[in-house]
């Protein structure tokens, strides 16, 4: 490698611009993007040169990709190099090696012409040290783009919300109790303090009018205090957020929902008529707008006396997703809302159809399957579902009653826009309808035979959990299926094969690999090619350690340490996951309202409907598929 040159003064401008375009320089003030760009060298590789080396030393630099595509290639155990990822402009190598002050465990080499900014190792340990987006972005990237993803996510959606019930509430009727206050001398162990006793989120910092200055909240401590070991007797305003963003309390809450979507923050301040501090409103005071909304629902739906009222139910389901959304809730907690509130609808269905069939003395109970069993539907779902009844001794038909509860039960879901299964996957047929004896038997022929059919079953299946009747005998049922499981390592072979068949859409450089559409558009399913492979890994480390949850994260989080699975992996691993969803979601939301065009799949999202951000998580996401894939593999080889 030639000796790398400082860039002139136009060309550092030209990198300047290049750098604001990409994460985390797009987020970080401008000084600190300057002084990258001052700091670094700028250096060119032809087609195929190495740019870092596998070795024992830490690297001298840290490497910009500002133009091209790197390679990063793995060391095989026979010699030569594994394809692995490709690295294209904005993004930042070796973090691993620079940041545990060890060599590069990998090859970075030139795919074609490659222009790389070189910062020294001393100044990105300075960097690191002064800039907590930078900090933050190197430690945990993936969750450091999902946070970015979500602003822009509450800014897409929080104008559209600004109608939406609640939104036109001025911040006045929100601030309930008067703002607590620091002067910006304020020791930091004393504004702790005041934190912990009055049990706030937040300190405006003011000047002795009662202006505010800045703002420091609970969320700052480990990033601006803990990390780099401040001494809580320096001034709060050496760490706190400067200048505040403000808002007369005459603003209503669409003004603050708006504002804080669009500068990625949870609080803003509330000023009186002369321009002082009268309160602060934070992201759950906005998100407790819809309390109400979600209580009446939930209400609304229990209450509900005849299944047309639950047809507009199902209705305001969907819409209310579409609020959380923009008030910035998790795709974890919206998919457990939505499957809680269709629990809920399906539950009443049942309350009011069992009233017209004489099925009590069967004792039945209606499970739930895939995504409604993992208490991860979205908004575009079908049914997938069954009856476990109590049958007589040795009679393992299903009666006619209880099949005909069912289909009108199926029948009734349909019309509040959850479509039949295309499967047959649903309680009023007669195969999914069976006394606790016979689902037992079925079980165990599936874990006993283990062939496509037994395993693309075991795929829905085993996600069941009980949404209405008696769950006693559907909870033992689960039970007893985790225990055989776990002891037949060979069904675990095969489900895991049958898992890694469905590989995510990364080309062996490491690029997004989509495939077009019947409309010709290019573009991934993702939850066939992200979300599901996930979900598949998760199930089958929860069977292989006797883990009875169903949902995915739960799964994960329970069955990992078990399993001997690093904390960071399975972190990494759930922020995919929800990144997934969530873009699943919004993408279902936008086909909804006609933003873009329909699609025979509906988790079919085009790669031209995507921003850069989006494109860059969603390559992250998938990269995170392949590694829990990898996991699945060396665990059953």
């Amino acid at each position: 490698m030639s000796t790398p040159m400082r860039p002139a003064p136009a060309v550092l401008s030209s990198l300047l611009q290049t750098l604001r375009a990409h994460m985390p320089f797009s987020a970080m003030p401008e000084g600190e993007v300057i002084r990258v760009v001052t700091a670094a060298q700028l250096q060119y590789f032809a087609p195929g040169a190495a740019i870092i080396e596998p070795g024992t030393s830490r690297p001298d630099y840290c490497c910009i990709v500002t133009r091209g595509t790197v390679l990063r290639e793995r060391p095989q155990e026979g010699g030569g190099f594994a394809p692995g990822w490709e690295l294209s402009a904005g993004e930042i190598f070796p973090l691993g090696a620079l940041l545990s002050s060890r060599g590069a465990t990998n090859r970075y080499r030139a795919a074609g012409d490659v222009f790389c900014l070189l910062l020294p190792a001393t100044e990105f340990d300075a960097l690191v040290a002064s800039s907590t987006i930078f900090s933050d972005f190197c430690t945990r990237h993936l969750g450091f783009l999902l946070e970015r993803v979500r602003a822009q996510v509450r800014a897409e959606y929080a104008e559209d919300v600004t109608a939406r019930q609640g939104m036109a509430t001025p911040l006045d009727a929100l601030v309930r109790t008067a703002a607590v206050t620091v002067p910006p001398a304020t020791p930091l162990l004393e504004a702790l303090t005041l934190l912990e006793q009055k049990r706030i989120g937040s300190l405006p910092v003011v000047d002795d009018g009662g202006r505010a200055l800045g703002i420091f909240t609970r969320q700052d401590v480990i990033g601006r205090i803990v990390l780099p070991q401040r001494e809580l007797s320096a001034p709060i305003a050496d760490v706190m957020s400067a200048p505040a963003i403000a808002l007369p309390g005459s603003a209503t809450a669409g003004d603050a929902a708006l504002v804080m979507a669009q500068r990625g923050i949870r609080h803003v301040v509330v000023t009186d008529e002369a321009g002082r501090v009268a309160g602060v409103v934070s992201e759950r005071d906005l998100f407790s707008l819809h309390r109400l909304s979600l209580r009446d629902l939930s209400s609304a739906i229990r209450r509900a006396p005849s299944l047309e009222v639950l047809e507009i139910c199902a209705t305001d389901i969907r819409a209310l997703s579409y609020a959380l959304v923009a008030q910035g809730v998790g795709s974890r907690p919206l998919t457990h809302m939505i499957s809680s509130l269709n629990d809920q609808l399906t539950a009443r269905i049942l309350d009011i159809e069992v009233e017209r069939f004489d099925v009590a003395s069967h004792v039945p109970c209606w499970i739930g399957m895939g995504s409604e069993g993992r208490g991860e539907q979205t908004i575009a779902t079908d049914q997938d579902n069954g009856i476990v009844f109590v049958g007589a001794a040795g009679d393992d038909a299903t009666p006619v009653q209880l099949l005909a509860f069912a289909r009108s039960v199926n029948e009734a879901l349909a019309r509040c826009g959850y479509p039949l299964c295309k499967g047959g996957i649903m309680a009023m047929n007669p195969q999914w309808c069976l006394p606790v004896a016979a689902w037992q038997a079925t079980f165990t022929q599936w874990i006993e035979r283990g062939d496509p059919r037994s395993l693309l079953a075991a795929s829905i299946f085993f996600d069941f959990r009980p949404l209405w009747g008696d769950p006693v005998h559907a909870n033992a049922l689960r039970d007893d299926i985790a225990r055989r499981a776990a002891a037949n390592p060979r069904f675990l072979k095969q489900m895991s094969d049958n898992a890694l068949s469905n590989r995510p859409p990364i080309s062996w450089r490491g690029a997004l690999a989509p495939a077009p559409d019947a409309t010709g558009a290019e573009g991934i399913d993702v939850k066939r090619a992200g979300s599901m492979p996930i979900t598949d890994a998760a199930r089958i480390f929860a069977l292989g350690s006797g883990v009875t949850a169903t949902g995915t994260i739960e799964r994960l989080l329970l069955a990992g340490p078990k399993l001997g699975i690093p904390a960071s992996d399975l972190a990494s691993w759930c922020e995919a996951f929800d990144y997934l969803q969530m873009l699943r979601l919004r993408t279902q939301h936008r086909r909804a309202a006609g933003e873009i065009p329909p699609a025979a799949e509906p988790n079919f999202v085009a790669l031209s409907n995507l921003s850069e951000l989006d494109r860059r998580v969603l390559k992250e996401a998938l990269r995170e598929v392949g590694r829990i894939q990898q996991r699945l593999g060396l665990d059953y080889p």
